[in-house]
């Protein structure tokens, strides 16, 4: 097995170094084609669509940053040792849940820092995993960044091992399990990330994610049956807004919540399972097994 995590956010540094003395735009331009550059040559062994959905996230995630301050971001990435703490992550990942024919690595790259999503609801790291053979962590030093970078490692090692189980791919705007050509839904998507989540907490404990534990008793019996109707939904447009809410009619980190909640639902209900054999189940097995079957 072999899990590796490679500070891509060295070589962001360096391109921005060279755009030091640009006019503000063209150096913001300049850094952005060689990252864009870079990250298809990192991922020029996944599927093209992967290659063009990294390339489009790291784009996103970078934002339109002042040289200096991206500079400074970058010093403070440095040291922090946030490659090293990613070692620590993986580490402990492996050691909870192994998985000797995984093969991965792990990209960290600076993030937005004029992002209030990142900053302020991410704490400061964000992940996204793209299938089973790469991921890209996005990092931005706020208070308590390291905790959060380890956290977010050790919750997106979860997701390569479940895509690794349940490969997909991109079709028509959707993904889709390789092995039944069947579109992911809300439910595999909510239980992807409470398996997730549910991991790096037993991992890591000290952390208290807001997304785990979002809705109040009130919320939850207004929004359930909302989501229950929809757990078939294929859309991707809509299993985002379940998970993370809509600023309307659903909660902030809805999905997310409720995703975790069927995970210990059925941890409790099933105790002769672990969570490690749970990370193996299809998201219908873990819904039949918890509480929220009988609803």
């Amino acid at each position: 097995m072999a899990v590796s995590v490679i500070p891509a956010y060295r070589v962001v540094s360096h391109f921005a170094k060279q755009s030091e003395n640009l006019p503000a735009m063209d150096a913001v331009d300049a850094i952005e084609n060689r990252t864009r550059d870079y990250v298809r040559n990192l991922l020029s062994t996944l599927h093209p669509s992967f290659v063009e959905m990294g390339q489009r996230t790291a784009v996103t995630q970078l934002g339109d940053p002042s040289v200096p301050v991206l500079l400074a971001a970058l010093d403070d990435l440095e040291a922090g040792e946030a490659r090293e703490i990613a070692d620590r992550a993986v580490d402990k990942a492996v050691k909870a849940l192994s998985r000797p024919d995984l093969n991965s690595r792990i990209f960290l790259f600076p993030g937005d820092g004029e992002s209030s999503v990142l900053l302020n609801q991410m704490n400061g790291v964000l992940g996204f995993s793209l299938g089973a053979q790469a991921t890209l962590v996005f990092v931005w030093p706020v208070e308590n960044w390291q905790n959060w970078l380890s956290y977010t490692v050790i919750h997106e090692y979860a997701h390569l091992v479940r895509n690794l189980l349940f490969p997909r791919g991109i079709a028509g705007g959707k993904l889709v399990y390789m092995k039944t050509q069947e579109p992911e839904t809300l439910l595999d998507a909510m239980i992807a990330e409470g398996v997730a989540d549910a991991f790096a907490l037993s991992v890591m404990s000290e952390v208290n994610p807001p997304w785990t534990d979002a809705l109040d008793d009130e919320e939850t019996e207004r929004i359930w049956p909302r989501i229950r109707r929809r757990l078939g939904v294929s859309d991707p447009t809509e299993i985002r807004r379940m998970l993370f809410g809509d600023n309307d009619r659903v909660p902030q980190w809805a999905g997310y919540t409720l995703g975790y909640r069927m995970v210990t639902s059925y941890l409790e209900r099933q105790p002769d399972s672990t969570l490690a054999q749970a990370a193996l189940l299809p998201g219908s097995a873990i819904l039949a097994g918890s509480r929220y079957a009988d609803s």
